[in-house]
């Protein structure tokens, strides 16, 4: 596998690793290494699958469905959103890769300034290893040499596991040697010193809520002393800081449209925001986003498998209005009486313009198709529905082809997903494997509000309300005033910014609310209903059939039993 320095390395899948004694045979060697390293990394990209891992082959089943964000069609929520054992990664060959690297660089032959920029990587990619194993398991062991078996070590490569400090505070040590090593450019998908400091902001705030929110446990094995969290918030305040005042990101703001401004920056790869990409190239490595993820009657059909996201009308009403009111949609008058819509999509006027660029609501356009989403029809107070689309009544489909009912490749919720969709593809072309948009993995507006919600947790209003409204303004919704900042609106800003990216379970983990956003929980759907006798749409509401429940173990994952008969050492996560 060879590779030249160039913008490429990174877009060509993974071969096997390279024998040891090739991998400093010359830089084309080294580049490909890293390839196989950068693509370890545990990134819930769109090839991301709960219950099937990275680079699932049928991925874009994100964390989203697994929230209060969204559901899936593909089958039973109460289900699908696991118990504690759909998230695993246990990545210790992974780790022991990037020790074995860090252990042989410094005596490669090749001049110190590069073998410098080396190791710094090389230190990003084994911080985000570990961070992508303590934010799951908590304490793990931390090993930083080879392991080797020789026949009669056994028991030394036993190791137990440290605290879930110790392991924070090495990703922080790690990230601070490559902040130094590190240059202040890359090639995209490759770490500078700016990716690590976007690591440690992400990083640091999670530590931070652990120790505020948290609970320790197995003697800290789980949990940080809350003693701590402040420690943990000026660290994730200082690397965030470091990158804004570098000048180096901003928003993306290139058009006057903010919901088409919002759209573009997710698809646009002179996007000034981007900090940490992941490349993708069609035919050798791509994904299926777009297949799995478009509506049904917009995807070639004799295809299949659309729809497999469905965001919550619990989400949408999430969406302010742009003057800052609440953004519970308004679907009866004054006097209890539905109100109708001529064009049903103007239910929505008025509303932060990011909804429109991240959920497509009924009747909204893709590509000049509306999604067509209705539950049935009204005449005469009399509701008529069906359960398959060729059903017409006085010349009207009773349902929409998008739903709500007939066929399962519909959403369940009337809601379906617009973020990362490239309006580029032809349906006849979108295909398993065919689509190759890249996938942000950090971006600057994460560093805004990682700096805005480490301020407010150290009670520096001024500076979380500059930054939060950054991103408002950006947005094109009222800017907040100081006395209206705090901790709630900071997470709530997260919420919609980032919303069916892989950061709600998380952050609903590290703030300890997962249990009881989703308690035995049943989400929303919206039901449009054609009314023939007043030519227009009025809106029902609807449970979804099955509820979501977060138990207080699944705070931590379950470490694989097979991990636990090979190493006696490791203790087991509480509930398991």
């Amino acid at each position: 596998m060879t590779f030249s320095a160039c913008l490429n390395d990174l877009n060509v899948a993974p071969q096997n690793i390279i024998q040891d004694d090739q991998v400093f045979s010359n830089e084309s060697a080294v580049n490909a290494y890293f390839a196989s390293m950068y693509d370890a990394l545990p990134i819930e990209d769109f090839n991301f699958l709960v219950g099937g891992g990275f680079g699932a082959q049928r991925g874009a089943y994100g964390t989203a469905n697994i929230t209060n964000e969204s559901v899936t069609n593909s089958n039973d929520d109460h289900l699908g959103i696991g118990g504690g054992t759909s998230l695993g990664w246990w990545g210790y060959n992974s780790v022991r890769n990037v020790n074995d690297f860090i252990a042989k660089v410094a005596l490669a032959n090749f001049p110190a300034e590069i073998k410098s920029g080396w190791l710094g990587e090389a230190k990003f990619i084994r911080a985000y290893y570990y961070f992508g194993m303590v934010k799951r398991y908590g304490g793990i062991p931390l090993i930083t040499e080879v392991q080797n078996f020789t026949g009669d070590n056994l028991d030394e490569l036993m190791v137990p596991r440290n605290t879930e400090k110790e392991v924070y505070d090495f990703i922080a040590t790690e990230l601070d040697d490559a902040i130094k090593l590190l240059g202040k450019t890359s090639v995209t998908g490759r770490a500078n010193k700016y990716v690590a400091f976007a690591l440690k902001s992400r990083a640091m705030v999670y530590a931070a809520a652990e120790s505020k929110y948290g609970m320790v446990q197995l003697n800290g094995l789980l949990g940080i002393d809350p003693a701590s969290a402040n420690q943990y918030w000026q660290a994730a305040y200082d690397a965030a800081d470091s990158i804004i005042t570098s000048g180096k990101y901003s928003l993306y703001n290139k058009s006057a449209d903010k919901a088409e401004n919002f759209t573009n920056l997710f698809l646009d790869a002179d996007n000034p925001g981007n900090i940490f990409i992941k490349q993708f190239q069609y035919p050798d490595k791509a994904h299926s986003y777009d297949l799995f993820t478009l509506p049904h009657d917009v995807v070639g059909a004799s295809i299949g498998y659309g729809s497999r996201i469905n965001p919550t009308l619990e989400l949408v009403s999430d969406y302010e209005y742009t003057d800052g009111t609440p953004g519970t949609l308004k679907l009866i008058d004054n006097a209890g009486n539905p109100i109708v819509f001529k064009d049903p999509t103007d239910l929505y006027k008025g509303k932060d313009p990011r909804l429109a660029a991240t959920v497509l609501y009924p009747f909204s356009l893709w590509k000049g198709t509306a999604i067509e989403v209705r539950a049935g029809i009204v005449d005469g107070g009399k509701t008529i529905t069906s359960g398959n689309y060729n059903d017409i009544y006085k010349g009207n489909h009773v349902i929409g082809h998008n739903g709500i009912g007939g066929h399962g490749e519909v959403s369940q919720t009337g809601y379906y997903v617009r973020k990362y969709l490239q309006p580029a593809y032809d349906r006849t072309t979108v295909k398993v494997s065919s689509s190759a948009q890249a996938f942000i993995d950090f971006r600057f507006a994460e560093i805004l509000l990682n700096y805005a919600e480490a301020a407010a947790e150290l009670n520096k209003i001024d500076d979380a309300t500059s930054a939060i409204n950054m991103v408002r303004n950006r947005a094109g919704i009222r800017a907040l005033t100081a006395s209206e900042v705090n901790i709630n609106r900071i997470r709530h800003e997260k919420q919609v910014e980032f919303a069916l990216e892989p950061f709600r379970y998380w952050d609903m983990r590290r703030w300890h609310i997962a249990d009881q956003v989703m308690n035995n929980t049943k989400y929303t759907a919206i039901l449009p209903y054609l009314d023939l006798d007043k030519d227009g749409y009025i809106f029902k509401t609807a449970p979804i059939s099955f509820p979501k429940t977060f138990t207080p173990n699944m705070y931590y994952e379950r470490i694989d039993p097979n991990e636990i008969s090979k190493n006696a050492k490791l203790i087991q996560n509480p509930g398991y």
